[in-house]
């Protein structure tokens, strides 16, 4: 079965402000891996799909961007949101180009802006995925990461009974998804075996159509009529998008199909999702501080300091993220960064 993988790429990356910019959000951004993090996701893909059958769903004000960074893809690949409504829509949206295409074709749906330490691991995973498609084509899988501490960051999956198992790899019925725990919560899920969730997603266009359907109605009668008489015209995406109720896949079909299967997977996963999560990615000095740019450190331990151009010198200081922005300086403890996300909402 061919492979369409959509990259969701419209996010903005609030919780890495100030370097990450609605202008210039995180997936446009290396963060010291050498390519930006699209680019990275673009490049995963190789071997599993061709560039032909890629598609990355973002906004119009960085749609050029996306176009220097992948050149590869054909221009209608790029599928423009006038607004930007949570997964769900996002997905819908992609959803109907592919089936247009190929109604029978599996979809592999992946955010822009994570990183993968090992893409052959990745790769592993989904070309495992596509085989339990090939055999159960009714399953929709999500891919969960097994944990290696107890982070709040995320949210969890309860895997339950073994559907199928190969060379390493298998594929759960999903019990339940959990919210984002406090720390002593995340520590009893792990002891459970619970995993990550990633975010990432694998199944046939058909059956996710048919579960939006189901359980989403009202937005599956809006996407499809995006296309009932004709080409998907700019006015009828303009029409979908500002009369769609924004909603995540999680909540609006994960958490009720039946159907919901999860692969763990081991692969070197990182959302990026703060400072702090880039601090524990990326190489750090002997004293735990993680810099980028011009930074001094004297008698510092365990902070992040990110520099665009003047210099930041930290003394005697512990556990503190200190961004250089554009236009402004963030200064929070590292446990506080997930709240940077509120603030930078606040202020635009």
């Amino acid at each position: 079965m061919a492979i369409h993988a959509v990259i969701m790429a419209g996010g903005r990356g609030e919780r890495l402000w100030p370097f990450s910019k609605p202008d210039m959000p995180k997936q446009l951004h290396a963060f010291g891996t050498g390519k930006s993090l699209i680019r990275s996701t673009f490049e995963r893909l190789d071997g599993l799909a061709e560039a032909s059958s890629v598609y990355v769903v973002t906004g119009a004000d960085i749609a050029g961007r996306i176009r220097e960074h992948l050149p590869e893809l054909p221009a209608e690949n790029i599928l423009i949101e006038p607004v930007g409504k949570n997964t769900a829509p996002c997905i819908a949206y992609a959803a109907l180009h592919i089936l247009r295409k190929d109604p029978e074709a599996v979809m592999a749906v992946f955010p822009a802006d994570h990183l993968v330490g090992d893409p052959g691991r990745f790769r592993e995973a989904i070309s495992f995925g596509v085989e339990v498609l090939a055999a159960r084509p009714e399953l929709l899988i999500t891919l969960g990461m097994v944990p290696d501490h107890p982070e709040t960051g995320y949210g969890y999956i309860a895997p339950g009974e073994v559907l199928d198992e190969e060379a390493g790899l298998r594929v759960h019925r999903v019990l339940a998804f959990r919210e984002k725990p406090d720390e002593a919560r995340a520590r009893d899920y792990i002891g459970s075996g619970y995993l990550w969730n990633a975010g990432m997603f694998l199944w046939r266009v058909d059956a996710i159509l048919e579960a939006f359907r189901k359980h989403l109605p009202v937005m599956y009668g809006q996407v499809m009529d995006m296309a009932s008489e004709g080409p998907i015209t700019p006015a009828r995406v303009n029409e979908f998008y500002y009369t769609v109720d924004p909603i995540s896949i999680d909540y609006g079909i994960m958490e009720k199909a039946s159907n919901v299967s999860v692969i763990p997977a081991e692969f070197g996963w990182n959302d990026i999702g703060s400072w702090d999560a880039l601090g524990k990615v990326l190489p750090r000095d002997d004293a735990g501080n993680t810099c980028q740019g011009s930074v001094v450190t004297e008698d510092a331990r365990g902070n992040v300091a990110w520099s665009t151009g003047k210099k930041i010198v930290l003394i005697g200081v512990e556990d503190l993220v200190v961004v250089e922005g554009d236009d402004a300086i963030l200064v929070v403890p590292r446990r506080r960064s997930q709240d940077v996300g509120k603030l930078a909402r606040k202020l635009k």
